[in-house]
């Protein structure tokens, strides 16, 4: 999904009456995951009040950068085909509108066991029909146009924090009283849409995957519930690119030739922007390679290019907790219990995010007594030059030159 597509979702929760949502249903689950409460009703029967701090939650769920917190996934081979997990436990939810105990519990049951969350928490989900409306060439949307009737579940995890000791007027009593410590819902860290709302309409082959925190993607969650196949979280695309450069180059690794590098990679990321307008950009391994020619890297280490890539990017290596940890393999696996297996594999798509690997902004360069940092449009006024048998960075000097905010002259 493009950021057109989840604000079109979104815009859903701005208001009680646009919302349309049919079902809500919930599970309060203690930090001895255990099922506090769970509950089930027709959204329209809530007061008013408790609608609009459910919207908050649902809109929460959807914001974010996508290709960062907001992931479209595509099922697994496992997510398709077992009925137990993936497309077809969604699927089960999604058709009995959230009306079946039964399967609420399983979904419940399926959540808790993989979830990694320390302390309480609160599993929602909704139901609704999105009435799709027809838009025009130039976009603008027709009335009584609907394309498709749009039915999907959303579902928030939000963490249950302990509210703050204090002081407070009772009411009743007219008096200043110790506040009653109470758990409240706190925005959600991981939810998920399905199906997903691709070319706006439903698409079953995968779901739009919400994480609050880029770096940490609940690897249990997403393998033994959801079933889908993701990319690397945001700090571990951005290091194993570096360390990526860093291995192809080996002791050949230059100041010219890695500043070429972001150089050209910045030039094909802005390329593909133009072209994907405003979807996210992602950089396949060819293109990756291609930078590297085009960076003078010469063939030889272009041959260790391919192997450091897949050594780099290898899903057998990831975990979420990124202990370097191998899963079991799948004999092992079937002989575990779910608790007793520590780092489920997720299977992990080789293309990077370019805003997690490109100097979008800022250059920084830095040693132990230096930290430089230059627009990436303007690599071309630094370099390094040798005197007196001394290497040096030499910067380009402007006329607006200060120092600690102070003008001096050039």
């Amino acid at each position: 999904m493009n950021r057109k597509e989840i604000n079109e979702i979104k815009s859903l929760f701005d208001t009680i009456e646009e919302s349309g949502i049919i079902r809500l249903a919930g599970c309060y689950v203690n930090g001895d995951k255990e099922k506090v409460k769970t509950f089930q009703e027709r959204f329209a029967n809530l007061p008013d009040e408790e609608k609009y701090k459910y919207l908050e939650v649902f809109r929460k769920t959807l914001s974010g950068t996508v290709g960062r917190h907001l992931l479209d996934v595509a099922f697994t081979e496992k997510g398709q085909d077992d009925a137990s997990c993936g497309k077809a436990l969604l699927n089960r939810l999604r058709r009995s509108e959230l009306k079946e105990e039964g399967i609420l519990e399983e979904f419940y049951d399926r959540v808790i066991e993989s979830y990694d969350h320390e302390g309480n928490y609160l599993i929602l989900l909704i139901n609704q029909d999105y009435d799709v409306p027809g838009v025009t060439a130039d976009g603008m949307e027709l009335e009584d146009a609907s394309d498709e009737v749009y039915k999907y579940i959303l579902c928030s995890i939000c963490p249950m924090k302990l509210t703050k000791p204090g002081l407070g007027f009772d009411d009743a009593l007219g008096e200043i009283h110790t506040l009653k410590q109470i758990f409240a819902v706190d925005l959600p860290e991981t939810g998920f849409l399905f199906p997903a709302f691709n070319e706006r309409s439903a698409d079953e082959d995968a779901l739009l995957y919400s994480s609050r925190k880029v770096d940490f993607l609940q690897n249990a969650l997403l393998d033994r519930v959801l079933s889908v196949s993701v990319t690397l979280p945001a700090r571990q695309q951005k290091e194993g690119f570096q360390e990526l450069i860093t291995d192809v180059l080996g002791e050949h690794s230059d100041f010219d030739t890695v500043i070429a590098i972001q150089e050209n990679l910045n030039e094909t990321v802005k390329n593909k922007k133009m072209e994907m307008a405003g979807e996210p950009i992602f950089l396949e391994k060819e293109e990756m390679r291609t930078v590297f020619e085009k960076s003078g890297v010469p063939d030889d280490q272009l041959d260790i290019f391919e192997k450091k890539y897949d050594e780099q990017f290898d899903v057998k290596k990831y975990t979420d907790r990124n202990k370097g940890m191998e899963p079991a393999g799948e004999e092992e696996r079937q002989d575990l219990p779910w608790e007793e297996e520590a780092a489920p594999a997720v299977r992990i798509e080789e293309k990077l995010l370019a805003d997690n690997v490109a100097p979008v902004r800022n250059l920084e360069i830095r040693n132990e007594n230096m930290l430089l940092r230059i627009r990436s449009s303007c690599t071309d006024m630094i370099g390094t030059r040798t005197i007196d048998g001394k290497k040096y960075l030499v910067i380009e000097l402007t006329d607006e030159l200060t120092v600690n905010g102070i003008p001096v002259n050039a």
